[in-house]
Parts: C-alpha cells; structure tokens; sequence
C-alpha cells in the first residue's frame, strides 16, 4: 500500500492536455470516476479548504480524501460525488456525511479543522479524476486493479440497455464462497465495493447505513470505509448458527435466520442495530400448538435439532397486517402475527406432507385463477418479500428433501408475484417471469423489487453458471450477466441497494 500522497492539483482542461500530451484519447478521461468533493459550512459553502491528500483504504474501492476547514465552527457536512464511467446509464454515487457522523467516526478534529472523508465506490484499476465544484480544480487518484476472479470476469449476456430506465444501480451480492462478503456491483457488472471482514457468508444486509454479516454465533458490522466491529455473539442464548440462510428487513430491526441447541432453521430473531434481541418466533412451537388445537399430532411433522424439518431461508415484514412471512423450503410460505405468532394462513403445494394435517389445511389459501390463468403454488421458494397486500418469492420448483411425500418437482423456475385477500382467503399470481428458454435454478436464488415493476432476479444454481438478471418497469431485459458458478456460493441471494443519494447522520 502507498503511503500518504500528496496529489498534483491541475485543472479539468489541464488533465486533458497532459493526456493528449501524453498520447491519450481525450475521450478516454471521461471513463475516469469523477468525483466532487465538497465542504459546507453555514456561512459560505467550500470556504477555506486547505490543501487535499489521499492515502490508501483498505480496498482499491476504498479512498480517504484529507483536508481542512478554516471556519470550523459552522461546518456542516462534506459530501463526494462519483460520476459513472463514459456510456455507463447507472447514476452517480452521492454521499453526504453530516459533521456528527464524521465526529463520532473520528474523522473530523474540530480543534484545528482537519477532515476526512472516505470516499468508497471508486473503480479500480483506473484513474478516478477528482474535482471539486467550487473551485474548479481537479486531481487524480489511480486505484489499483482488483482480482475479483469471476466477478471480474462476468460473461455479459445482455449488458445493461442505455435506453432502459431502472430504479436502482447498484446491487448486493451475498456471496459465501469467497471471504469478502458482500460484492457490491453496479449495473454495469462493474465491482464497486467488496466486503473487508474476511468472511463468505450466505446472510447478510444493508441495515442502518452498515453491512451486518453473521459468522458463525456472531454479527458483524462493516462501514461503508472497510471498518468492522463484532455487534453481538448469541452463543449464550443457545444459537449455535446465524449464518445458515439470509437476514431480511423485520418491523424495527433486521431478521435473523438461526440454529439452536433446540432447533435446526426454524428460529427467527428480530435484532436492533446493536444487536439487542427485540423478538424471537420458533416456529416449532407455533406449528405444533396450532396442529395440537386442531387434534393433529405434531411429531408426525415438527422434528427436534439435527432434522432440518422446515428449512426456514428468507422472512418478509408484511406492514399491512402486522405479519412476518417466513419461507419454509421444505414445505409453505406462512404468515403468522409479527407480535402473538399465530398463524394467519399457509401458502404452498397441496400435494406435500404439510396439507394432510386438517389442522395446518385449515390456513390454507386457496389458489385462485387470475389474469396469468390458474395460479400455481409456490415449491421450495426463497426470497419472500411483501409489497402491501402482495408476495413475492423465487418460485425454485424443487420439492421436499426431508418431508415426504415431497410434492411435485418442475423441470423450470420462475419469480412469481401472488395478491394476497385475506377476505376470499385466496392466492392469485399477477406475475411471474419464465425467461425462453426457461432457467431451473433448484436451490437458492432470489428476486426482489425496487420501484414497482423494477425487478433484480439471482439465478444462483442452474447447470454451469449464477446469472444477475435485471428487468425494468416495462419489462425489459435491462442486463444479463452470468458469473462461473460455486454452487450458491458464488451468489445465493442479490438485492438492490441505494448509493445515489446516501446521507450518513
């Protein structure tokens, strides 16, 4: 790593003539990032900024930018901004740091004005051109390259269209094969953040301006600038691993999938971004006192630790009826009570060993006919969202492993989209999307919505590759591209996420 540097200050027009000097294209400056660094105070915006450094982050992604503030009293924030490399249709990242946060993560010293602002989002193995709005200057800061292996390497199907408009432009894939949980990319297949805790974890998430990431019993925290602290061990509370599936948005807090001492994936917990325990949903206890009420015997379907029984992998907070969605491979979609845990209803194959208890086909929906024709039941689903009254899952097509009989198995998979009326107590499917030809990803995968009709789908496991494939609000294919596969470690689970306009209080 380079020690501190002091960069050369030249103008924009300046930078271009060192390069055709230099016997550069001039349109190959524009690839450059570029990034406006800007420093406000109350009284006059970018006053009195001194001389600018940079030293090396943790990551070729990863920058701090070093200056000073001559009116330290009515500093208010620094903020940078990328611009996207030539032709690219993504958006710029913004970030806004407000002076508390820069204060209370030791980057900014109020007794003389030194500040830092890290700067993360950068390209790497490229010139970023650095500017600063008010004072028309420009530096350059030339990042190292990344060896990413195949999220380097992406093969790109479709890349993204110029003439499509998505709702977001960056996504997050959580990745376990590699210690660098989670890669961040761009629309463009192009690295822009990869995780510094050196762990491959199947969960993690964006939550309260932070990537959290379970390893093992423990929940880790890493910032935006490659800084990682442990928020919580929950070995003492009887976990024994909160790492096997995904950690989703609940009510307050982020959900957590887990194992016990008790339970194999059937435990959920809501946390707060401390990591304090706010809830806790053993969905072992909640199925057998309903199938007990119901004069079913639980212990034909509820199974003690190691038998993964239900194979809980992904939760979804319903805000129209207080529900948490909770996706059970081998068996439904269920919703119960976010705060009693009973069961609302029960969304899955008939055919599986679930629907022979009258107790547990008491909650189930009813799958009605809809625009599409007769709605198909979700198999082995992952990636339960809600959106309102609808719910959306990956629709992987594979049956039961553990619980017999295991239902039916497609030949193809599909994201589907069902409307949810608790007062028919019916199921419709308004959407789904069956690529031609069709993809069969059995395990794993994802697809969640940003705006409405702006999708990102995860196809994590179909024969020799992981596809991220992108669709807008008209339909469109906005990118395709496929990745070497790892089984689901290469990508098991994409989200999108905003880097546009981000602000750090």
């Amino acid at each position: 790593m380079n020690p501190l540097i002091q960069l050369k200050i030249i103008t924009l027009p300046l930078l271009v003539s060192l390069a055709q000097k230099r016997g550069m294209n001039a349109r190959l400056i524009a690839p450059m990032a570029a990034l406006v660094c800007v420093l406000s105070t109350a009284a006059a915006p970018a006053q009195g900024v001194g001389n600018v450094q940079v030293s090396d982050g943790p990551t070729p992604f990863i920058r701090f930018v070093h200056t000073r503030v001559g009116n330290v009293a009515s500093f208010n924030f620094a903020q940078f901004q990328i611009q996207p490399k030539t032709g690219s249709a993504t958006r710029p990242i913004k970030v806004r740091y407000a002076r508390s946060y820069l204060e209370a993560r030791g980057y900014f010293d109020s007794n003389n004005g030194n500040v830092t602002i890290p700067v993360f989002g950068l390209y790497a193995g490229r010139p970023n051109s650095v500017s600063q709005k008010t004072k028309e200057f420009a530096i350059t800061i030339t990042t190292p390259a990344y060896d990413g292996g195949t999220y380097s390497n992406p093969t790109v199907i479709q890349p993204r269209l110029l003439g499509t408009t998505l709702s977001y432009d960056f996504i997050l894939l959580k990745n376990s094969a590699n210690p660098n949980t989670p890669i961040i990319i761009d629309a463009d297949a192009e690295i822009r953040w990869v995780g510094t805790a050196g762990v491959g974890s199947l969960a993690c998430i964006l939550f309260d301006n932070a990537f959290y990431v379970a390893s093992g019993t423990l929940l880790l925290r890493t910032e935006f600038d490659g800084g990682t602290t442990a928020v919580a061990d929950y070995s003492g509370i009887g976990v024994t691993n909160l790492a096997h599936h995904n950690i989703d948005p609940g009510r307050e807090g982020m959900i957590l999938d887990v194992n016990t001492v008790d339970q194999t994936e059937s435990v959920n917990l809501e946390v707060d971004a401390g990591g304090k325990v706010l809830r806790t949903w053993k969905l072992a206890e909640i199925i057998s006192a309903a199938m007990i009420a119901g004069g079913d015997d639980p212990s034909q379907f509820v199974y003690p630790a190691p038998t993964d029984w239900f194979h809980n992998n992904a939760c979804g907070y319903s805000s129209s009826d207080n529900s948490l969605i909770v996706s059970s491979r081998e068996n439904f979609v269920i919703a119960i009570d976010y705060d009693s845990g009973t069961i609302k209803w029960i969304l899955g194959d008939p055919t599986k060993h679930w629907y022979q208890f009258l107790s547990l086909r008491h909650f189930a929906l009813t799958l009605a006919p809809g625009t599409l024709g007769p709605t198909l039941p979700p198999i082995g689903q992952h990636a339960v969202s809600m959106s309102g009254d609808q719910l959306l899952l990956f629709d992987d097509g594979l049956g039961s492993i553990f619980q017999q009989p295991p239902g039916v198995t497609r030949t193809y998979s599909a994201p589907r989209k069902y409307q949810i009326d608790l007062g028919a107590f019916t199921a419709t499917e308004i959407w789904h999307y069956t690529p031609n030809p069709s993809v069969y990803s059995r395990v794993c995968s994802s697809v969640y919505e940003d705006a409405p009709d702006n999708y990102v789908i995860d196809y994590a496991v179909p024969d020799n590759y992981t596809g991220i494939v992108g669709l807008d609000a008209l339909g469109n294919v906005a990118f395709n591209y496929q990745y070497e596969q790892n089984g689901c470690g290469t990508s098991w689970n994409a989200i999108q996420i905003h880097w546009e306009n981000l602000q750090l209080e």
